[in-house]
């Protein structure tokens, strides 16, 4: 019986020890209102840390640091296939709850790498919710790439790369360094459909590698399917400038067709110092270590870029980098840190006349192909200046290419004007932007035509065409000097081409059929006059030059042609006459054709030729007139 209640009385005592050395249940914390760190695995049951709170930054964004050990410490093992855990957001608003993202197709969740992440000395969060609407999470969650999965390389993928992995500018993310990666490209069809690479750079991909693609869900998809991001047709002519912000998961899409003048470009260095720009512009000069590019408003420098090499004039580059103004004058400087992009070559600039303008002070037309006519005043004042009155107006020249003026003489000059120690100055590019009387400049004015002294001109109707006065011959002319062939034209040619053909005396090769080859066309030319070579534009486009090198062979060799311009109605172009096998003495036959498709004949030629009965656009034409010339 004792025992018992000794026993009895034991229990008791334990009991009450038990009672006091243990707390009661605590309360469920209550959490602030605010946005929280949440991460969702397989099981959908990880619980909010209330430190896990976001810390609202000036801009509006929100931001969160953790260390990689409290991470790995506190949040489970993940038990997906991806092996990673996926995060996102919940907003506290008193007891209610909202969590943004999720794991359907268009859901921002972002992966991380439990590895990676543990032996991070911090790991940094970006939340967005100004980004967020009733419909479309989309872009507001984010985390620097250096915290995903592979920590590396950012890919871009797209047609223009022919789906290949290109490595997006800057593309290697570090803590607090980088925050964005760009690329530009260039010139695709419509639509265009990308996504972006994180870290992998093949299509072979693991199910572990696949959800590190970016795709059209702004988020880190699974890389699958046709989940692509699509340019809208019609908003992607030249290009675009896609860029890639990690921290929210965002993506921006800026068309080069909307980006600034070059003349925007230098107002903001004017009012800002030195900026972060970008600029469409043509080549119109080159030295070693620069090139000046302009569009329709202005030029400016492009201080060595790194494919300098490979730049010529007449390049349409894209260029984007540091733009400040450097010993009053302006630049792109990239010193070799960066390349410029060639959109298109070939562009022929038409330079602005700037005849009685006074330049000196005027910074409008710097970077800018300009010409002027003048009278020499001083040819050289012993630091390679010359001065001409142009009107009313003194222009100076910076001889750079040697030239020796006379005083006295009437000149036509192009160049670039630039900023020459106290003014402002026009500097040719080469001896022949430089022309007295009675020499030809390839400028798209044919007055210095009118005093040349070998040449060959015919003058032509206008309104004798079979196909209007839009598709007529008006004026077309040959000439010469020790070195050169000219050929110039005054033609209209709408939806329609213009050849000039041309027969060498006593000349191999050649044909007298032109429908083979390029620009095939039913136009014949007699026996004993086969055609050696031609000059071809369609409209008023970029002049071809072609020989005709046999009866199936037709070769295209534009680096002959040493200038050229074609600017509605006007088009000449200059040829080394070595380059086309000609020297002094020898003769040649000519005709200038408006011509329509391939395949098809000619409604006008100069000089004028028979037409069959019933001709039509593609009955063949045979050209028995041919003009005479003779090389002098």
């Amino acid at each position: 019986m004792k025992k018992a209640v000794f026993i009895l009385s034991l229990l008791v005592v334990l009991s009450m020890v038990f009672v006091g050395c243990f707390p009661k249940p605590k309360e469920p914390i209550k959490l602030e209102d605010g946005y929280y760190l949440y991460f969702s695995n397989s099981e959908w049951n990880f619980s909010l840390i209330p430190d896990w709170k976001f810390v609202k930054q000036d801009d509006g964004t929100y931001k969160l640091e953790i260390s990689g050990l409290d991470l790995a410490e506190n949040v489970p093992a993940p038990k997906n296939a991806e092996k990673v855990w996926w995060w996102k957001v919940v907003q506290i608003t008193g007891d209610s709850s909202i969590a943004y993202g999720g794991f359907e197709k268009n859901d921002p969740s972002v992966p991380m790498d439990p590895d990676i992440a543990k032996n991070m000395d911090k790991v940094v969060f970006y939340f967005d919710p100004s980004a967020d609407t009733t419909t479309d999470h989309k872009t507001i969650a984010g985390v620097m790439g250096d915290n995903t999965k592979d920590a590396s390389t950012i890919y871009f993928v797209g047609s223009p790369t022919g789906w290949d992995f290109v490595e997006m500018t800057n593309g290697t993310y570090i803590v607090d360094t980088t925050k964005i990666s760009s690329r530009t490209i260039f010139g695709p069809e419509n639509p265009m459909g990308f996504k972006i690479s994180l870290g992998y750079d093949h299509w072979d991909k693991t199910d572990e590698e696949k959800p590190f693609f970016f795709t059209q869900g702004h988020y880190y998809g699974v890389g699958t399917g046709n989940e692509y991001k699509y340019f809208t047709e019609g908003n992607y002519v030249m290009g675009a400038k896609v860029t890639f912000d990690p921290h929210f998961s965002k993506l921006t899409v800026e068309p080069l067709e909307n980006i600034s003048t070059i003349s925007s470009v230098i107002d903001k260095i004017d009012s800002e110092g030195t900026i972060e720009a970008t600029s469409v512009g043509v080549v119109n000069y080159k030295y070693s270590t620069y090139v000046f590019i302009q569009d329709s408003s202005r030029g400016i420098e492009v201080y060595k870029p790194y494919n300098i090499e490979d730049l010529k004039v007449g390049d349409l580059i894209y260029v984007e980098g540091s733009a400040k103004k450097y010993e009053d004058t302006y630049e792109y400087s990239l010193n070799n840190s960066a390349t410029v992009t060639v959109l298109k070559s070939n562009i022929i600039l038409d330079p602005e006349d700037i005849t009685g303008i006074e330049i000196k002070d005027n910074w409008n037309y710097y970077g800018k192909l300009v010409k002027f006519k003048g009278i020499c005043k001083e040819a050289d004042d012993n630091y390679g200046n010359a001065t001409f009155e142009s009107e009313n107006a003194t222009i100076v020249v910076k001889n750079y290419v040697g030239k020796e003026f006379v005083e006295g003489i009437k000149y036509t000059i192009t160049g670039v004007v630039m900023y020459n120690h106290d003014q402002l100055k026009v500097v040719p590019r080469k001896t022949s932007d430089i022309a007295a009387p009675g020499q030809i400049i390839i400028d798209g004015d044919l007055s210095d035509w009118t005093d040349y002294a070998t040449k060959t001109v015919l003058d032509d109707a206008d309104d004798d065409s079979k196909w209007g006065e839009s598709n007529d011959i008006n004026w077309l002319g040959f000439a010469n000097d020790d070195e050169y062939l000219y050929i110039g034209a005054k033609y209209k040619a709408s939806s329609n081409g213009f050849i000039v053909y041309v027969s060498k005396e006593g000349a191999t090769g050649g044909a007298t059929d032109m429908n083979f080859g390029a620009w095939p066309r039913v136009i014949q030319t007699q026996e004993g006059t086969p055609i050696h070579f031609f000059i071809a534009s369609w409209e008023h486009g970029d002049p071809q030059l072609w020989t005709v090198d046999s009866t199936t062979t037709k070769t295209q060799h534009d680096e002959y042609i040493v200038s050229k311009t074609n600017t509605d109605p006007i088009m000449e172009v200059k040829i080394k006459l070595s380059d086309l096998g000609l020297s002094k003495g020898d003769k040649i036959k000519f005709v200038g054709t408006i011509v329509g498709g391939d395949n098809a004949s000619a409604p006008d030629t100069t000089p004028d030729n028979p037409y069959p009965d019933g001709w039509n656009w593609n009955v063949p034409l045979t050209i028995v007139n041919m003009q005479e010339y003779t090389v002098q």
